[in-house]
């Protein structure tokens, strides 16, 4: 059964929110250098490449990410929407009411931006779309069968939108009884090299990096393909 990877490894020229640390890998013991053994030190902001936001991120009673199982991270059930979404724009309500969620757990939204994150980095950090809270509301109050929802974009909130980033991610995590569970959120997901595979994936496995003691983490997603 063929497996693919959804997210991207971390290196020195990895993208990384404005505002947040670059990410820093170097060498420390080297062979090359006489030393025994190689290794390296790695400075990363938790939020750093494909990474998974846990209801920690923006609500400090929230769960942190080590608090979950791997099984909460497992999706039998997930669906890769194409959304096309230029610059700054949002994924809306009406984006997603023309598809039936009922069975869906995951949901991972390919707006096409991704193909930035190469040619054109400067657009992908301060350009980029984002989903709005009336659309995340609707999915928790209308399908909360979903447990996850994952984007091709540098963050789930468009750039220098900070009241609504706060509200989206807010949506997405608050303890409701109108609601189903919170929603963990995947950002800089890497979706733009696949076209036939996305629609054939059977399930998702999101891996976060095991770190006690942080709201948020890095993460490998490995989709299995039917």
């Amino acid at each position: 059964m063929t497996q693919i990877l959804l997210s991207y490894f971390i290196d020195n020229n990895s993208p990384y929110y404005i505002g947040t640390t670059k990410p820093s890998i170097t060498p420390k013991n080297q062979i090359n250098r006489g030393d025994d053994y190689n290794t390296h030190i790695i400075r990363v902001e938790n939020h750093t490449g494909t990474h998974i936001d846990a209801p920690k991120h923006f609500i400090d009673s929230g769960k942190e990410i080590s608090e979950f199982s791997i099984m909460d991270f497992t999706y039998k059930h997930p669906i890769i929407l194409e959304c096309r979404k230029g610059p700054g724009e949002f994924i809306t309500p009406d984006d997603v009411l023309k598809t039936n969620l009922d069975k869906y757990n995951c949901v991972l939204f390919k707006t096409g931006f991704g193909k930035y994150r190469d040619s054109d980095l400067n657009k992908y950090l301060t350009q980029n779309p984002g989903i709005s809270p009336e659309t995340v509301h609707w999915l928790r109050q209308e399908h909360q069968n979903i447990k996850c929802i994952g984007i091709d974009t540098i963050s789930m909130s468009r750039f220098n939108d900070a009241e609504v980033a706060k509200k989206t991610h807010i949506t997405a995590f608050k303890e409701d009884k109108n609601y189903g569970d919170p929603l963990f959120f995947i950002e800089d997901m890497k979706l733009d090299e696949f076209t036939k595979e996305l629609q054939n994936i059977e399930s998702i496995t999101v891996v976060p990096w095991q770190i006690r003691g942080i709201d948020s983490a890095p993460c490998t997603v490995i989709a299995r393909l039917k």
